[in-house]
């Protein structure tokens, strides 16, 4: 009776494990042109509706596989507890709590997202062996070669969808080049693996060839980094490791080289060194900026950070002078492009530890997972583990995108579930030829699935109807006609009561129906976005300029002095306050606020400005 309830557990695991994977693939190719962010939130809402089903699974299998005290795999649960229960606290504690939940614009890197990924990373750990694992590494063929001939379209200039892209064409479903690239180097690491595996078949491993051929295109097509930079250490680690098990008289000399060849990599990628004609990028580099603000942010609030996901609306607060200087007064960041800073800023030190607590734990058992195999076992290990490196390697640079997320957090918990599972991998035959009266009916899971479905369908529901709304405020705004503007009108009132409306998709729309001739409707809204948002520097320029319209230059006044504080190297912001002043009177702070131009920013445009506007005094 015990094998058979055994055999029975592994049967659902295996359609479970199917729709773990298809799912995770699902996440990163779907996008829908009909929303106003076509990328991000629709696959948050689907990451949503996949984590919502895996969970109930996952809980249904501590229940009828309790976790064993002080194994591994009660340590991964703790740990990624700990986690989950502190990004949870220092969400509560963020100023503006819906970005907290659902994250940024554009971003949504938010507590919801991260719980999702938790959930499928645990799930992958208890359920995945070396049987299932095969299906992980088709699946990762398949998709890469959907992205990559979706790519190859783009960057040929044949692509059904007409983007407003103002970055390098091939954006293939990840909606910019550097993501795009970053996840066709990792998924081009599992398919190079798999054609050392007997287990693949030859099918897919023609495929892989094709693949593998798009994908290096498309890469270097992109222009960008990211993806070279994560094929480059992902070939340093594998090597290194194979080395280390295999030749252990090369040790000593390929280890050296192995951390000098990195060492100039990351030279390279700071306009340093040899390989940096190969690696250096402006857009690489300026990382640096972005990094020291994460860290200034951290900095000034250790426990909690500053907020989670809030990273862009205190960047120009603790960015340094020379970033504006170089790259404008208006250009801004909502992310760190470096996974552990921004969790460290953005939420603080026990959500940052224990992230990199999950990080040591995966690293450390894929090494001992790939010292103790061998044979095919072995490399499928060493597969699934530097496909996971070449994730963590470009998330030192990189956005924690979920399209690109989904798969680092699916394939650590691969790296477990090998470790973990392994013992299971002979026994997944024996699932054939079970019998229909061998069956029991379990009802808990699926009641539980149900029952996790009911919020998650409110939510996803709320957050796809603002994503619709905003895009049919934004296509009703030059309309002439009164039904038009009627509808206008409409739909920027759905998308205000919307308890999920991302702010800043109000703040557009506020705009937008201000330029169409409602313009109380619109002070209305925006008085409401900054009573709930008072550090927004958006909210606050368009109030600072809607009130000199109305020639309130006091309010003008407030609202610009207010910005002054949170982007102190604005020099743009000193002239136009200079400029208030001097409409009301004042000389001796307007000399005062053209001064402070002159200080920090002698040599620019906005100093000849300055200086001009001193003469008047």
């Amino acid at each position: 009776m015990a094998k058979k309830q055994n055999t029975l557990r592994l049967k659902t695991n295996s359609n479970s494990v199917w729709v773990l994977i298809i799912g995770v693939a699902s996440v990163t190719l779907y996008f829908n042109t009909q929303l106003s962010d076509p990328f991000n939130t629709p696959k948050l809402i689907l990451l949503l509706v996949m984590a919502g089903w895996i969970l109930s699974h996952l809980i249904n299998s501590y229940r009828n596989k309790p976790l064993i005290l002080k194994s591994s795999e009660f340590k991964v649960v703790m740990l990624s507890i700990f986690f989950t229960t502190t990004l949870l606290i220092s969400t509560l504690l963020t100023d503006v709590k819906l970005i907290g939940f659902i994250g940024d614009t554009q971003r949504r890197n938010g507590f919801l997202g991260y719980l999702c990924l938790i959930v499928i990373f645990l799930y992958t750990a208890r359920t995945l062996n070396f049987s299932y694992s095969l299906r992980l590494i088709k699946c990762a063929i398949l998709v890469g070669v959907i992205l990559s001939f979706y790519g190859v379209i783009q960057i040929l200039g044949r692509d059904f969808v007409d983007w407003n892209n103002p970055y390098n064409n091939m954006i293939a479903t990840l909606g910019n080049p550097n993501f795009a690239s970053a996840l066709l180097a990792v998924l081009s690491i599992i398919a190079f693996g798999g054609l050392f595996i007997r287990s693949i078949p030859v099918g897919f491993k023609v495929l892989t060839f094709v693949f593998l051929v798009m994908a290096l295109f498309s890469i270097v097509k992109s222009q960008s980094r990211q993806g070279l930079i994560t094929l480059l250490f992902a070939a340093l680690f594998s090597s290194t490791v194979y080395i280390y098990l295999n030749y252990k008289k090369l040790r000593f000399l390929y280890l050296p080289m192995t951390f000098l060849t990195s060492l100039l990599a990351i030279l390279g990628m700071l306009q340093k060194g040899p390989f940096t004609a190969y690696l250096y990028k402006d857009s690489v580099s300026v990382r640096g900026y972005y990094w020291r603000a994460g860290i200034e942010m951290f900095r000034d609030k250790p426990l909690t950070g500053i907020g989670v996901d809030r990273y862009g609306a205190y960047f120009k607060e603790f960015r340094e002078v020379a970033y504006p200087l170089k790259y404008g007064y208006e250009i801004t960041s909502s992310n760190a492009h470096n996974t552990v800073i921004q969790l460290f800023s953005t939420a603080g030190i026990f959500v940052g530890l224990s992230y990199l607590a999950v990080i040591g734990f995966v690293l450390f058992s894929g090494l001992k997972l790939v010292k103790n195999t061998k044979n095919d076992e072995q490399k499928i290990a060493l597969v699934l583990l530097t496909s996971w490196i070449g994730f963590q390697a470009q998330s030192l640079i990189s956005i924690d995108n979920i399209g690109i997320s989904v798969w680092g957090w699916l394939l650590g918990g691969a790296v477990l579930g090998l470790a973990f599972n392994s013992n299971q991998s002979e026994t997944i035959d024996s699932i054939k030829g079970i019998k229909s009266n061998q069956v029991t009916i379990n009802l808990f899971q699926p009641l539980l699935a149900i029952l996790l479905f009911i919020p998650i369908v409110i939510v996803s529901s709320y957050l796809y109807k603002a994503e619709k709304d905003t895009y049919m405020v934004q296509a009703f705004a030059s309309a002439n006609t009164q039904e038009g503007k009627s509808a206008l009108v409409k739909y920027f009132e759905d998308l205000t009561e919307n308890p999920l409306s991302d702010p800043y998709y109000k703040f557009k729309s506020a705009l937008l129906l201000y330029e169409a001739g409602f313009s109380q409707q619109s002070y209305t809204e925006l008085d409401k976005l900054i009573d709930s948002d008072s550090r927004n520097i958006y909210y606050l320029n368009a109030i600072a300029y809607l009130a000199s319209q109305r020639q309130d230059f006091e309010l003008a006044v407030k609202s610009l002095s207010k910005i002054a504080d949170l982007d102190p190297w604005n020099a743009v912001n000193y002239n136009e306050l200079g400029m208030l002043y001097l409409q009301m009177g004042n000389k001796e702070q307007a000399k005062s606020m053209f001064q402070k131009i002159l200080n920090f920013a002698p040599n620019t445009e906005q100093a000849e400005i300055a200086k001009t506007n001193m003469e008047k005094l």
